[in-house]
């Protein structure tokens, strides 16, 4: 698996991502992004994450591209 994730990402296309806390996701996950306003789309593996301890804090999230569909 892990050689699977290193062959279809692309690590020079990153984004980083606030949004409210969700608690299931893990690394190496992948998300699917559609974002009009920062014209960003496609699926993203996840990098790694940040959850705040306080109950008002926003999430940090990095990802890296993926491959649309992998093979």
């Amino acid at each position: 698996m892990d050689s699977l994730i290193y062959n279809h990402t692309y690590y020079c296309e990153s984004i980083t991502i606030n949004c409210i806390p969700v608690y299931y996701l893990e690394p190496n996950t992948r998300i699917s992004i559609f974002d009009e306003k920062s014209n960003i789309f496609g699926e993203y593996i996840v990098k790694s994450f940040n959850i705040p301890l306080a109950y008002n804090g926003s999430m940090s999230i990095t990802a890296t591209k993926a491959e649309d569909l992998i093979l």
